[in-house]
Parts: C-alpha cells; structure tokens; sequence
C-alpha cells in the first residue's frame, strides 16, 4: 500500500495530491520563502527540486526551475514562466554566480548525507545565497502522530534540525536560521553561503 502511494506522487498528478493533502506544512514553507528570500524582477533565483513549479508563484524574479523527475519538469513547462531543466540536484549544470538565490523547498529530505553535501557546495557555488526550507523531525519527542506521517513519506532522510544544520555547517558558511513549528510537520530554513579561503563556518542567528 505506501509502496503504491509512493508511486503515485511519482507523477504529476500525485505530486499535486501530496501539495493538498500538507497544506499547513506548504504555508509554512511559502512564509519562511517570503520573509527570508530577497525578491526583485533582476534578482535571478534558482529552485532546486522545483517540482511541478508550485512555488514558482512565490517568486518575482528572472527564475530558473530544476527536478530530477522529467514529468514533473514538463508539467512544469506546461503551466508557468521561467526555465525548467531536468537535473540532478547534487550534480547542477551551472556556471559559477550564474544565480543570486538557489533556494531548496522540501528537497533536502530526500537526499542522502552525500547528495544533499553535493548540493550545498554546489548551490553556494553557482548561488550567492543558498535558502534552504524542509520539514524536520519533531521537536517534541512527544509528537507521535506527527513522527508518524514521517514513515509514510517518501523522503527516507528526514533529519533532526541539529543534523541538517550541521550538514550545511560542514559544506558552506552558515548564516542564520529560523525553526517554526507546525501541526503536521516542524519547519525550518537555513540560509548559507559559499565557505570563505579560511572555511568560517560562523553562524549568525
């Protein structure tokens, strides 16, 4: 039966499902992107795990839209302005400073410590800033139901807020951070930056 459902958010019919069925998690999501990722018409923004562009509407900028799924990617196409490439998000084709802002919706949790490391560094690089918004282990150790719809998504590296942040620490300069709590998911966002000659990783919260 999950093996079935995890199929069906495979499509692009699914994934849309999956977006109604976590609405108090997705505004989370869009209130963390609004209030932490710069906007502007010639700010050029890249999504990483863009998905079937449902957050392309947060987004007032020359913007730039990348998934490993290609049908997501067409749908994509489909519907909004802006460009969408199927890509691997631990191996982008970008030039270094091609963006201002790569930003990471609900992506991390998907990828292993190796890829998701392969993306920070990638993302520092082609980005100046690299936003990173995801759903996070509860922070009450209580919160059953919500450790709950964890086992039945399809992201198998659901981490801790302190194990995600201390994977960006090891591959990019840690800025600031925001954790918010939720009813179905906790939340955070992370902002982080190509690590200087000396490797400072300083946080600033």
């Amino acid at each position: 039966m999950l093996r079935s459902f995890h199929l069906l958010m495979e499509s692009a019919r699914g994934y849309r499902l999956a977006q109604l069925l976590g609405l108090p998690t997705i505004r989370r999501y869009r209130s963390l992107v609004r209030r932490h990722v710069p906007q502007g018409p010639t700010r050029r923004v890249l999504e990483i795990g863009c998905g079937v562009g449902s957050a392309r509407s947060l987004f007032a900028s020359e913007y730039t839209g990348i998934d490993i799924n290609p049908d997501y990617i067409r749908k994509a196409q489909q519907q909004f302005s802006g460009h969408f490439y199927v890509m691997d998000a631990a191996e982008m084709a970008f030039a270094p400073d091609t963006f201002d802002d790569a930003v990471s919706i609900a992506t991390a949790h998907h990828l292993s410590d190796e890829q998701l490391s392969a993306m920070i560094r990638k993302a520092a690089t082609v980005a100046s800033s690299l936003h990173i918004v995801d759903a996070i282990l509860p922070i009450s150790p209580h919160s059953w139901f919500k450790h709950a719809l964890f086992r039945a998504d399809r992201g198998r590296h659901v981490r801790t807020f302190d194990q995600l942040r201390a994977i960006v620490s090891r591959n990019s300069r840690l800025e600031t951070f925001q954790v918010m709590q939720g009813p179905l998911h906790d939340v955070c966002y992370i902002r982080a930056s190509r690590l200087d000659r000396d490797g400072d990783t300083a946080a600033h919260t």
